[in-house]
């Protein structure tokens, strides 16, 4: 329980400073099955759809945090705790930090703009993986009054591991509440400025097609953990239709490092 409790403190503070576009990643979810707490130091690429974003606010340094217990867990941006763990299923209540948003600083077309700023979701999964291949469904609520949004995803993946080598491919959808799309692609009207093609405009819910992969090295005798990856996201119309976007695409890559405390 001490452990638990260390990873937990741990976990929420990382979290909670984590930059802008450490967004929703799963960065370990290559890592499942039980595992010593690890902690470590990334770098991450993300290039949000807004017009003109800023180059140098694409990279980002991230803490890497993961722990898998018996029902406590910490993934990155996510933590949780499992209230079934018999294979091929799993339940577990979640919490993950949403990295999506923006300061009006980042881009031309955002300058006299409110902020964006990332949410953190509260809800639960299911997942069923009786061997290398799985689902997952998980569906979050925005808890800080930032967004008010909700995600909805189904996700299927398959791991599975080579030496000292394992990898997890994904791919899926997510569905975006009208509020999460309105709070971080709309114009409000206060926020209208035809003089650079700003109108104002509205966001419906929308659904995001998802496709990533995630790669791991680690020798069994070593400490030290490698996670690098990549994942891309079609954000469709409602994103694309905003007068602040120049896209319906999104990339994201990342490459970190963690030390293991194990014996």
């Amino acid at each position: 329980m001490r452990r638990i409790a260390l990873c937990a403190l741990t976990a929420l503070f990382l979290i909670g400073t984590m930059p802008v576009a450490s967004a929703d990643d799963e960065i370990p979810a290559a890592t499942a099955g039980k595992r010593p707490f690890t902690l470590g130091l990334g770098g991450i690429y993300k290039d949000k759809p807004y017009k003109g974003y800023d180059d140098s606010d694409k990279w980002q340094a991230f803490p890497l945090v993961i722990y898998e217990g018996d029902h406590f867990f910490v993934r990155g941006s996510s933590l949780g705790w499992k209230f079934i763990s018999n294979k091929p299923w799993e339940v577990a209540a979640v919490g993950e930090f949403w990295g999506d948003g923006y300061e009006s600083s980042d881009a031309d077309i955002l300058q006299g703009m409110d902020d964006r700023d990332p949410s953190f979701g509260l809800g639960g999964y299911v997942s069923w993986a009786p061997e290398k291949f799985g689902l997952k469904l998980q569906a979050a609520t925005d808890v800080t009054g930032n967004s008010d949004g909700t995600q909805v995803k189904a996700m299927a993946f398959y791991r599975n591991r080579f030496e000292d080598w394992f990898y997890q491919a994904t791919g899926g959808a997510i569905w975006n509440s009208d509020d999460f799309i309105d709070y971080y692609y709309g114009v409000k009207d206060k926020e209208v400025d035809t003089n650079i093609g700003r109108t104002a405009y509205e966001g419906d819910s929308q659904i995001f097609g998802r496709v990533g992969m995630t790669i791991g090295y680690q020798r069994p005798s070593s400490k030290w953990l490698l996670l690098f990856g990549a994942r891309y996201d079609f954000m469709g119309d409602e994103v694309d239709d905003s007068p602040i976007t120049s896209d319906d695409k999104q990339f994201m890559g990342f490459v970190g490092v963690g030390y293991t405390f194990r014996k």
